[in-house]
């Protein structure tokens, strides 16, 4: 399995050090680099992360900066991330354990770090065991009824202002409508993406994407489905990777 970390440091220089100490341990891990908020969270919202790495002061010019604090407990009120663990390696001390009680963190690892401590602590973190993605579903529901569907079944969902059309692989649902945010955390899949205001398409049915045209054509439905003029570039960016959220990632040397 191959695991996500976002590493939220001010000092980049600080962040690859950790970088370099986690992806020497023996297992296949991606680390993710965010020296601003507004990165990390693009970040956790873009990606499936399996584990934050945070430093408590993100803004040295501000005095009684806490906003790493404050990006854990944003994090913990997003249902994906209700208990993904968090570990924080600040130069502060936490002598009532708040990051422990309120924030339900795994360690807290004072600067300068232990490589040891540092390397144990993401080991155990990343094999606590969690919910496996296959089992995972999503429910919709109509007159009282409740209809559970995988998201690996689900080719795309057309939205209207009344109602929901889920066009799965083997069958359509017409379902109560939800707002389409609503209906991307509950997917919880960085394999769906929104192309239009009325339209969710999960890219692994793919088979053809036209630009110019504006108009994506996914297999196991024949009519192609509308790119909307405002997410164009958007959903460019979703099927070429160019986010450039990413562009300090740094991927593990495979020997």
């Amino acid at each position: 399995m191959e695991y996500n970390v976002l590493i939220v440091e001010s000092n980049q220089t600080y962040a690859k050090m950790i970088a370099k100490t986690i992806q020497t341990l023996p297992m296949d891990i991606e680390c993710y680099l965010s020296a601003a908020l507004a990165d990390a969270y693009q970040a956790a919202h873009s990606r499936r992360i399996h584990l934050f790495i945070l430093d408590v002061i993100l803004d040295t010019r501000k005095s009684g900066d806490v906003s790493g604090l404050i990006f854990a407990k944003n994090i913990r009120e997003h249902h994906r991330y209700q208990f993904t663990p968090i570990i924080f390696i600040t130069t502060l001390e936490d002598p009532r354990l708040y990051t422990y009680s309120q924030l339900h963190c795994y360690d807290y690892i004072e600067k300068p770090f232990d490589e040891g401590r540092l390397k144990q602590a993401v080991q155990g973190a990343l094999q606590m065991p969690s919910v496996p993605d296959d089992e995972k579903c999503v429910y919709f529901r109509k007159d009282g009824i409740i209809y559970s569907k995988h998201p690996k079944e689900i080719v795309w969902i057309e939205i209207s202002r009344k109602q929901l059309q889920v066009h799965c692989v083997d069958e359509k649902l017409e379902v109560a409508y939800k707002p389409s945010e609503e209906i991307l955390q509950e997917l919880d899949s960085d394999s769906f993406f929104r192309c239009s205001r009325f339209a969710i398409v999960n890219r692994n049915f793919i088979r053809q994407i036209d630009f110019t045209n504006r108009y994506i054509r996914l297999r196991h439905y024949e009519k192609p489905v509308e790119i909307g003029s405002s997410m164009k570039k958007r959903v460019r960016q979703e099927l070429t990777k160019e986010d450039t959220v990413y562009s300090n990632k740094m991927s593990k040397k495979k020997s």
